[in-house]
């Protein structure tokens, strides 16, 4: 480990403080930028997030780039710093280090060059579980290249200064209100899925799946949470399959994230003696079908589902099917209907 000097050190406790403050990314984002000046000085820094299925970097502070904000916003960025390896590079890296030079890149000959600037320092934002998020980049117009104890030091910030603007963070701490959760994913507005930090995954989670679809669709009407059941087929069980929670949870507008919801996985809740087929029951219900409707779905006589209906209100102690229904939604004690098949 790198023997840090006394100021150095200190920096890295104000960093790791700002880190751990709650609230939004960007404003960590904003606090990071005063300790940062005193590892390096810049005329010009800015902090971003990667939007990948966009393809552009989110400003989260940007700071002395008036003139090229245009460009910074646009995907043409992405390709310089793509050429500049800044998207795969985990230490800091100098303009004077660059291949291609700086004055082959639109960025530095059209925008940094004649605002002034002459050098700087940029590095990659990585998470402990080697996620890349953004960047963090100051430019200067001394010529003069950054020090290779400044580099060290600000290298090792990064992973501080990564924790700090890390948008799952805020998405597991949505996720830790459900306190006996065993799995869980975030999925972007593709579809694609990402495990959340601190659960597992499971196949039952798995991208386009039938359970985040049937998640996504139950969110769709401006719905902030979900909650139903489906079967957990356990190849060690001879007896029918088990029940799992599907927890679905919409996830708050964040900087340059994707991530749409929140889903996790957790055992059923009590299921006040409720059968298989009487969730399934319940779950045509609470889509509005009719008894016959019902009937036809399952396969059986109306007589049948009227016997199940009433056994559903007795253990669910409801006057009616309406507040059955109303109750088996609000407690997700139901098996939707895309997923009885």
């Amino acid at each position: 480990m790198v023997d840090l000097p006394a100021w150095a050190l200190q920096v890295m406790v104000e960093i790791a403080a700002v880190a751990a403050i709650p609230g939004s990314v960007t404003d960590r984002a904003q606090a990071l930028m005063e300790p940062l000046r005193r590892i390096t000085h810049y005329d010009g820094a800015f902090i971003t997030l990667f939007d990948a299925e966009r393809r552009r970097h989110v400003p989260l502070v940007r700071r002395g780039f008036e003139a090229a904000h245009r460009y910074l916003d646009s995907p043409a960025l992405v390709t310089d710093l793509e050429r500049m390896d800044l998207h795969g590079s985990h230490r800091p890296l100098r303009v004077s280090d660059l291949t291609p030079l700086p004055d082959e890149l639109p960025l530095w000959a059209e925008h940094l060059y004649p605002a002034g600037y002459r050098e700087g320092l940029g590095s990659g934002l990585f998470t402990a579980d080697g996620r890349f998020l953004g960047l963090f980049t100051v430019n200067t117009a001394d010529p003069r290249p950054a020090s290779e104890s400044t580099c060290a030091v600000l290298h090792m910030a990064m992973p501080l200064i990564a924790r700090a603007v890390d948008p799952l963070r805020t998405l597991s701490a949505l996720a830790s209100l459900m306190t006996d959760a065993t799995a869980g994913v975030v999925v972007s507005r593709g579809g694609d899925t990402t495990v959340l930090p601190g659960l597992p995954g499971h196949a039952l989670l798995a991208p386009r799946g039938p359970v985040l679809t049937a998640a996504l669709a139950r969110l769709a009407n401006r719905q902030i949470r979900t909650a139903f059941l489906c079967r957990h087929d356990d190849p060690g069980m001879d007896d029918a399959p088990l029940l799992a929670r599907v927890t679905a949870l919409a996830c708050p507008p964040q900087p340059a994230s994707p991530a749409q919801v929140v889903v996790l996985l957790s055992p059923p809740p009590p299921l006040h003696g409720l059968t298989a087929r009487e969730l399934q029951v319940l779950g045509l219900l609470v889509e509005g079908c009719s008894p016959a409707h019902i009937a036809a779905a399952l396969d059986v006589t109306t007589r049948t589902v009227a016997a199940h209906l009433d056994d559903i209100m007795a253990k669910l102690d409801t006057p009616s099917r309406t507040v059955a229904a109303m109750r088996a939604q609000r407690q997700g004690l139901f098996i939707p209907a895309d997923l009885q098949h």
